[in-house]
């Protein structure tokens, strides 16, 4: 089930990720015939805006298509545990996975009775899910895939390798560990997305419990359509009006009192939602239930919401009074670092790129479901990873290029970051801009500011600013160009030569510093004549 596909961009900056840039492009999810078409262009349509040579893709698979679960094994060799992580798995009655792929992560010790062992995370994929994946990216030349029809591969021109595969919860763990979450916790994770919902319990920010949950939501606005007879006679809403009250009003409590498209109440919408709801709660219970036979403990600290579904009003206090602990609704860039305010546009968009932006804060040597003949690639350096799932389609990139990219935040008009135009367009638009500051200079003292600004959004894709400082009429330009052929080495050249026709004066390429990835820069002017 394919809603949307998102894309998280982020740096390594002074030895911190931070997030530069995000997309999200949505799928229709109603025109079943055209679905995977629709979904192959809705990735494409999401990287068109990002820089994606030199990048590594990774997906992201729900608990819908993987099975996840923390073993604990006793202390062995190496090269041994893929074979004990196996037999685990296969002593699961839910395991029932057609020709899976296995990997796993040694995430600590334990001690049992006085012995010493070792808690292993072991996740497992089926091949047909895997390749479903696998082709939205391949390249044209890549090599057939076991479960993917041929006559679908020729749509799949991204031209993208994938490199890693995976599963949700090791996303979302890695968003718990960025968090500032109290030693000896245990949280459990509600991630509830438009086609399916999944909920992972962390202990020490460290995954010991994970469970697909039957309850989406879609589901509760399926719910809002159901038929039911009123005073008017017998009232049934549309899709469209089911979405717009889940979103508006939520759960309504039981002292509102209104009525919605003059047919439905407050008290109705919430007998349609009531069954879906219990259903939920009841879910979660029953999972809490199995997680504290399994792990010997009656604690959960607190359960915290993720996802588009998340966001629907009462829910959290809903779930809260059916499990009788805290529930809070989650904020995944409330401790990480962005590049400007506008990174993420609002808490609404944040729930949508959970997955994402927990993806771009992993460990690119951790668990990958990836077939055993692509594996070769888990060992490349990560200098950019780009990640996309299946169920709810989720794509990532991260960016590891070691730049000094990151700027302070900028506030003019959205991201200095956001790099549009080609160079052969560059120069007659220069000319343009210079014409305009001409006129401006006429009627105002700094007319070349918003010229300055103008001309900065027009750089290429592969040019990263860092920073853009103005002190009284000096401007500081420091940036970062991506690659290394003649173009990349003379672009910061270029920039200067432009700037100087017209935008700024005095203009001076202080320095230009080529490392093994890119061209480092910074340009100096003054602002009018």
């Amino acid at each position: 089930g394919v809603s949307s596909v998102n894309v998280a961009q982020t740096a390594i900056y002074k030895g911190r990720p931070t997030l530069i840039k995000t997309a999200i492009v949505d799928i229709d999810l109603f025109n079943e015939g055209q679905r995977e078409a629709s979904t192959i262009a809705a990735v494409r349509k999401a990287l068109a805006g990002f820089e994606t040579r030199q990048a590594d893709i990774i997906c992201v698979l729900g608990t819908r298509f993987t099975i996840t679960e923390s073993v604990v094994l006793p202390i062995m060799p190496e090269d041994e545990i893929p074979d004990a992580v196996r037999l685990e798995l296969a002593q699961l009655r839910h395991f029932n996975l057609d020709k899976p792929i296995i990997d796993h992560q040694i995430a600590g010790t334990v001690s049992e009775k006085g012995v010493e062992k070792m808690t292993v995370v072991a996740a497992a994929a089926s091949q047909s899910s895997v390749d479903a994946v696998l082709y939205k990216f391949l390249p044209p030349r890549g090599r057939p895939l076991v479960a993917v029809d041929p006559s679908v591969m020729q749509e799949a021109t991204c031209g993208l390798e994938v490199n890693a595969i995976i599963p949700l919860s090791i996303a979302i763990e890695n968003v718990i560990q960025k968090s500032k979450f109290k030693l000896n916790e245990t949280v459990a994770i509600l991630e509830i997305g438009t086609l399916s919902a999944e909920l992972n319990i962390y202990r020490n920010s460290r995954l010991e419990f994970s469970r697909a949950i039957p309850v989406s939501g879609f589901d509760f606005t399926k719910s809002l359509t159901e038929a039911f007879f009123s005073n008017a006679g017998k009232v049934e809403l549309t899709l469209e009006e089911a979405e717009s009250i889940k979103r508006k009003y939520g759960i309504p409590s039981p002292t509102d009192d209104f009525i919605v498209y003059d047919k439905i109440t407050a008290a109705q919408i919430t007998a349609l939602l009531r069954p879906k709801l219990e259903q939920l709660a009841g879910e979660v219970s029953r999972s809490f239930d199995f997680y504290f036979e399994k792990m010997q403990t009656s604690r959960i600290d607190r359960l915290i919401v993720f996802g588009g579904g998340a966001k629907m009003k009462g829910l959290a206090e809903f779930l809260s009074v059916e499990t009788g602990i805290p529930v809070h609704l989650g904020n995944p860039v409330q401790d990480v670092e962005m590049l400007f305010e506008g990174v993420v546009r609002d808490s609404e968009e944040a729930q949508k790129l959970v997955q994402a932006i927990g993806a771009s804060l992993g460990n690119p040597n951790g668990i990958n479901l990836i077939p055993e003949h692509l594996r070769d690639l888990k060992g490349k350096t990560f200098r950019r990873k780009i990640m996309t799932g299946v169920g709810l389609l989720t794509l990532f990139v991260f960016s590891m290029v070691y730049l000094g990219l990151l700027s302070e935040k900028v506030r003019e008009e959205g991201a200095l970051a956001e790099l549009k135009a080609d160079y052969s367009m560059m120069l007659p638009k220069v000319r343009d801009l210079k014409r305009d500051l001409e006129v401006r200079t006429l009627i105002a003292s700094r007319p070349a500011w918003d010229i300055l600004f103008k001309y900065l959004t027009l750089l290429p894709e592969n040019v990263y600013l860092k920073s853009l400082v103005l002190n009284q009429d000096r401007v500081s330009v420091a940036g970062f160009v991506v690659g290394n052929d003649s173009g990349v080495l003379t672009a910061p050249v270029e920039i200067a030569k432009d700037l100087d026709k017209g935008i700024l004066d005095r203009v001076n390429l202080v320095s230009k510093k080529e490392t093994t990835i890119g061209t480092e820069f910074q340009i100096e002017g003054r602002l009018g004549k």
